[in-house]
């Protein structure tokens, strides 16, 4: 007897889709999380922005289909908001230096992203194919 598919292959297809997350978003995310760190808070509110766009570049590492250097970045941008946060979470005072490579990382990730959505939009502009 075969054995039972739980999900038809749609249903998996839309599930993927549900959890993939869109360069606008992510630039988004990354934004925000910018902007909390320039207030050099430490707020419940700050952390939250910080863990989201930390969980949307971790969640862009695994759905967006880029290369190498996006990655790294990604990775840069989950590793050093994962400190921070931890530190922030462990010891309210100002982690300047957290902080400082948090942004470091967060402002590599935006200018990698905002230039492959420049030419996304100029490809777009020529009628070429994405």
């Amino acid at each position: 007897m075969p054995p039972q598919v739980a999900f038809s292959a749609e249903q998996i297809i839309d599930m993927q889709r549900s959890k993939m997350v869109g360069i606008n978003e992510e630039i988004e995310a990354a934004e925000a999380a910018r902007a909390a760190l320039s207030t050099n808070s430490n707020s419940k509110a700050t952390i939250k922005v910080l863990r989201q766009a930390k969980y949307i570049a971790a969640l862009a590492m695994t759905t967006l289909a880029t290369d190498k250097p996006f990655n790294d970045a990604r990775h840069a941008v989950v590793t050093t908001l994962s400190d921070l946060v931890k530190a922030l979470e462990t010891d309210p005072t100002p982690q300047q230096e957290k902080i400082e490579k948090a942004k470091d990382a967060i402002r590599n990730l935006l200018w990698d992203l905002k230039a492959i959505q420049e030419l996304r939009l100029r490809r777009l502009a020529d009628g070429d194919q994405l």
